[in-house]
Order: C-alpha cells, then sequence, then structure tokens
C-alpha cells in the first residue's frame, strides 16, 4: 500500500510540476489581428480612433454645431493653453474641466466599423436630412481641420452614423462620447 501511495504521490507531483512550468512561461502578445478575430469570435467590437495620433495639445479650437437649431458652442485655446470662450461679451465664464474633457472625447472618439456610402449617394436613412443632428469641428493648432457629422442613430441604438471629413465610408460612432457631446452642446459647461 506504502508503494502505491508513493506512486500516485510521485504523479501528482510530476503533474503539477508540468502545469506550474507551462503556467510560468511567458504569455505570446497576440497581434491585432489576432485580437480582432478573439474579440469577433466572442461578440465584442475593437474599438479604433476616429483620429489616431490626434492629441489634446494639437486642437486650438473645438465648435459643436446643431445645423437644424442654429446652435453652437465654440471653444478656444488661448496662449496659456486654457480653454476660453471668443468674443466672451456675455462675462459667463467656461467650466475648464469640462472644456478639457470636451476635447479629450474628440481625440479619443472611436467607431466600431464602417460602412460603404450608399452607391445612389442617398444618406437619409442615416439620418442626413440633407444635414445630421450634430457637426464637431475641430481646428488644430497647424491651421487644419476636421469635421464630424453625426448623424441618426444605428438599429441596435448602440452607435451613431457619422461621416468624418472628406472620407468615403459611414462611420459607426460610439453612443456615450456622442451623447456626452450633444450634451454639452444643448446644456453649455458656462457658469
Amino acid at each position: 500500500m506504502n508503494r502505491r501511495a508513493l506512486l500516485l504521490m510521485l504523479l501528482i507531483f510530476g503533474l503539477l510540476s508540468v502545469i506550474a512550468i507551462l503556467q510560468s512561461q511567458p504569455a505570446a502578445n497576440p497581434t491585432l489581428d489576432d485580437l480582432r478575430a478573439t474579440a469577433t469570435a466572442l461578440g465584442t467590437p475593437i474599438f479604433t480612433q476616429v483620429f489616431p495620433g490626434l492629441a489634446v495639445l494639437d486642437i486650438q479650437a473645438i465648435r459643436l454645431r446643431n445645423p437644424d437649431a442654429d446652435r453652437a458652442l465654440t471653444i478656444t485655446r488661448a496662449e496659456n493653453d486654457v480653454w476660453t470662450i471668443p468674443n466672451n461679451e456675455a462675462g459667463v465664464s467656461l467650466d475648464a474641466d469640462t472644456a478639457s474633457t470636451i476635447a479629450r472625447t474628440i481625440v479619443l472618439l472611436h467607431y466600431q466599423r464602417t460602412l460603404p456610402l450608399p452607391e445612389d449617394g442617398d444618406l437619409t436613412g442615416y439620418g442626413f436630412n440633407p444635414s445630421g443632428i450634430l457637426f464637431v469641428e475641430v481646428l488644430l493648432k497647424t491651421g487644419e481641420g476636421h469635421v464630424v457629422a453625426v448623424g441618426a442613430l444605428s438599429g441596435q441604438r448602440t452607435t451613431y452614423y457619422a461621416l468624418v471629413d472628406d472620407r468615403q465610408e459611414i462611420y459607426l460612432l460610439e453612443r456615450a462620447p456622442v451623447d456626452f457631446l450633444i450634451t454639452q452642446l444643448a446644456h453649455p459647461p458656462l457658469t
């Protein structure tokens, strides 16, 4: 009986040793394609930035605009890198933290995927009748500019349809950041 117990203990010890060795091996760094394949298999979307490489400090001015309601919020960066309201004649002040959050939201704006533009050019099914519900206009310190035109919510109501600059695709933007920008336009961060 002692031999069997000893043999069983050695077998268990050997098995535990193999498991410990396998777990101590460094994990291989997966490629982006591996991550996309895994996420697709799990039903989890992979997000990609709309403006890769854009930094908050690159932005000189931001304008959020509702094209139908003639409502806009414009903020600019002063020489001391503080966000301000241009031509502030009303004497109100801008909540600097919220202004910085608006800029970070634009920098981190991401999309799930893109769709080809319809061949007939009709974008009404995407919420562009003819405009959209929100224009996000960004002016960089280099003088370059970007525009994101946001249309309707998608069928799942988790993403918005959007057009970006002159790119020939329809972007599916994550809903939460766009909702945040719409809220800032409706209720500007002014004190």
